[in-house]
């Protein structure tokens, strides 16, 4: 028996669709026998579960649900009062119930176990990564620096800190872990540790690799392929676990990795009447919504002087889709963390200039304006949305689409 283990926080009832298709790309992919082990909380409603049942008992396979709230109740406490400020985050507290596997897989005699992100396709046989033998190491993961074909790697903390060697960085997203060699504190370590370093930004990543980079079994890229960097290499589709991180599914069906998710999400129960009518609510809300926002951007654009904070690859396209001027302010930046020097000038020039903020984390740098006493259209606003997905490699309002599904 394969097992396969997944965490699940799900306060909008959205994200459990995400799962299912994972879950679907498995089943479609092993003639194996899996079970699906789903650590949830309350945010589990009675729909999604019977969506989850009916998925695994149409391929005849197997699915467990563990609510972590009722089996670690001091665990879950600990991890709310130890780590506040990061729940705040857009990090889901679900990322952090696949540090309890050790409490709750054990107990059901569960002694290995995959654990796997929601937004992955397994486009190879599960039992491929399964049959890996663990001996006395805790767990397997693919380096970052393959998963990502050597993209998205240098900047995290733990390495720029000489925590972890880069060579040694893992993601976390597919992991083969030997439950059994889990320490039995390691729940509670974890969050020390990230306590004490708030500057992790991967936080459950950074806690596994702060315990387990030095002594893990280093997997092929296969296991662990994001989509954003085979995108960009332009690499065709082959037997891979395929990582969608960075929300890059897209409703672009002529891209065969966006084909290969829909040809498995269509094979859940989540795809309905009901997907098809929130589709269509979704996009004439956000039709609506684009609209307005535009207008407004329009009569700022008029009314006031302007100055950009924009990502260092977007700064010819913001200078041409702009128009700007010489004199015009363009702080750029290749570390969307590094806001001091935007702050600054938005103090030393408030009331004189807006800020169009051409970011794709937008609302992240909105939230943070906000705390510093700046207000939306009036001190910033949102540069992205003049600007389209061949122009800035990203669209806001597609990524809300596939939200709403």
């Amino acid at each position: 028996m394969i097992h396969v283990c997944f965490g699940l926080h799900d306060k909008s009832g959205r994200y459990s669709k995400f799962v299912g298709a994972t879950m679907a790309s498995i089943f479609e992919n092993t003639a194996a026998d899996v079970t699906i082990h789903i650590l949830h909380d309350a945010t589990l409603s009675d729909a999604n579960r019977d969506n989850f049942s009916y998925l695994a008992g149409r391929y005849a396979q197997h699915v467990k649900f563990h609510n972590v709230e009722k089996i670690c109740p001091e665990e879950i406490k600990f991890l709310k009062e130890k780590i506040a400020v990061v729940l705040n985050t857009r990090f889901s507290i679900g990322t952090f119930y696949r540090l309890l596997m050790k409490k709750i897989l054990s107990a059901h005699g569960v002694g290995k176990a995959i654990y796997l992100d929601a937004d992955i396709i397994v486009n190879l046989d599960i039992a491929e990564l399964w049959q890996h033998d663990l001996k006395d190491i805790p767990l397997a993961a693919v380096p970052e620096k393959d998963a990502t074909l050597g993209y998205m790697i240098a900047n995290k903390y733990l390495i720029k800190k000489g925590l972890v060697k880069q060579e040694n960085y893992f993601n976390a997203g597919v992991i083969l872990f030997n439950v059994d060699k889990l320490e039995k504190n390691f729940f509670y370590d974890g969050l020390k540790f990230l306590a004490e370093n708030p500057q992790c930004e991967c936080f459950d990543q950074d806690i596994l690799n702060a315990f387990f980079s030095a002594n893990y079994l280093k997997l092929e890229q296969k296991f662990d392929s994001f989509v954003q960097s085979d995108r960009l290499r332009k690499l065709p589709l082959t037997k891979k676990i395929y990582h969608y991180a960075g929300q890059c599914i897209e409703l672009k069906f002529d891209d065969a990795y966006n084909k290969l998710f829909m040809e498995h999400f269509v094979r859940t129960p989540w795809f309905d009447f009901g997907f098809v009518d929130r589709i269509g609510k979704a996009f004439r809300k956000m039709t609506d919504e684009h609209t307005l926002h535009v207008q407004r951007m329009l009569r700022l654009a008029v009314e006031h002087k302007r100055a950009f904070f924009v990502t260092s690859n977007n700064v010819n396209a913001i200078k041409i889709l702009f128009s700007v001027q010489d004199d015009e302010l363009i702080i750029k930046t290749d570390n969307p963390f590094m806001v001091n020097e935007l702050v600054t000038k938005m103090r030393e020039l408030r009331g004189k200039k807006v800020f169009f903020i051409c970011q794709p984390n937008y609302d992240d740098y909105k939230r943070m304006l906000y705390t510093l006493g700046f207000r939306e259209f009036f001190d910033f606003a949102n540069g992205m949305v003049f600007m389209t997905k061949e122009q800035c490699g990203f669209m806001r309002v597609e990524r809300d689409l596939i939200n709403e599904m």
